[in-house]
This record gives C-alpha cells, structure tokens and sequence, in this order.
C-alpha cells in the first residue's frame, strides 16, 4: 500500500519507508493537509532524525550535528531542476516574464515551494494575474500549474492576483480546494479565504495542495 508524504504530499511511497522518497522528510500519521504544511521544509533542506524511547533528539540541533549512528533514509532521490524549452514553456510561463511590467519599480513573483516543479519562478507581468490551468474552453492563464504533483486540486480559474490601491491582493474565483495564507513570519497557513485578502512579500500560498511563495523584488 503506497503512503502519502505530509509535507510534499507525494502519494507513491512504499509502505515501508521511513522517509518521503521526494523530499525526504519522515513519514508520520496522516494529519491535516495545513497541520501538515505548518512544518513547511525551508531552503528546500529536508531535516530528517528518528526519535526512540530511549533517546529524545533536540529539534532545534543541526542535523549535521547528529551522531553517524543516527539512520538516515538513503532512498532519497536527486531532482533536477527540468530543462524546459521554449515551446514546452509557453502554456505555464507568463507571455512577457522577459520584458516584465515594472509597478513602483518592483517586480512580484511567485515561487514554486515543491521539489522538482516543471517551473520554479512565475513573474507576474501585469498588474492583475489569473492562477489556474488550461482549459479548452476558457482559453490559457497568466499563472498555469498544470504538470504540478497535486494540480487535480486546481481549478481552471482557482484565484486572481491583482494590484489595486498600491498594495497586491488575492482573491479567490470560486474554486472547489480554496486558497490559504500562511503571513510571512507565521508558521502556520490561515483559515480558507473568502474574501480578498492583501498580500506582503514573502508570504506563502495554498493554491489547493500546490503552495508558492510570493516575493517582491
């Protein structure tokens, strides 16, 4: 029976594993997909350690520090980034990501937190922006997460970015998975929004499973 990793959500991991096979971290009782995010895995370092009965690790140690004796999973694959060629980009990069639309001299963006993602960086190019996937009959978006692990959880028009009144926002287009904030400084994601919601840099978003980090440079 295969397991779903907590943090990356990674559904194909062997039954016997301790640790996801994507992004290493262990692999623990099924909690909430946002109990499960609070733990979030920063600087795409996975911190893995085994706890007994008869020894309580630090949480706050380096695991760089730990003893040789402590196991650590060896099943953990090297992604590389995908090489994506110009044709392949088109339907999930914004059209004019070389050439983007300076707003009081920033950039915003918004950055996959999912190890091996088809994109690693979306720019957003105009001051208002659609997240979602393709759809035949609706036509492309700015934002496309088609090809994510976990894009069965996106709507085909799921959210709008957008700049109003100085400041960028977050509304929600009545998709079925929702969006979640997680504030920059926070460590856990925020209620289902259902209003729109202002958006500083370095907070995180929920679009269904798929989370992205939104920067302003």
């Amino acid at each position: 029976m295969a397991i779903t990793c907590n943090l990356c959500f990674y559904d194909r991991n062997a039954d016997k594993n301790q640790f996801c096979e994507i992004c290493g971290s262990e692999i623990r009782a099924s909690t909430t997909l946002f109990e499960a995010q609070e733990k979030g895995i920063k600087d795409r370092e996975a911190k893995t350690f085994l706890q007994s009965d008869e020894q309580q690790l630090n949480l706050n140690q380096n695991i760089n520090n730990y003893p040789q004796k402590t196991p650590v999973s060896t099943n953990i694959p090297t992604s590389k980034t995908p090489i994506i060629e110009p044709g392949q980009k088109a339907n999930i990069s914004p059209t004019n990501s070389t050439n983007p639309t300076l707003i009081n001299g920033t950039v915003a963006k918004l950055i996959s937190k999912q190890v091996g993602a088809p994109i690693t960086e979306f720019i957003i190019d105009s001051n208002n922006a659609i997240i979602g996937k393709f759809d035949p009959n609706i036509g492309p978006v700015e934002i496309d997460l088609d090809g994510f692990y976990g894009d069965e959880t996106v709507s085909s028009t799921h959210a709008e970015i957008s700049f109003e009144n100085n400041q960028w926002q977050i509304k929600d287009m009545g998709s079925t998975n929702g969006i979640y904030i997680k504030p920059t400084g926070k460590t856990r994601f925020g209620y289902r929004i259902n209003k729109p919601e202002i958006l500083n840099s370095g907070d995180e978003i929920a679009i269904g499973k798929i989370r992205l980090l939104f920067l302003i440079t």
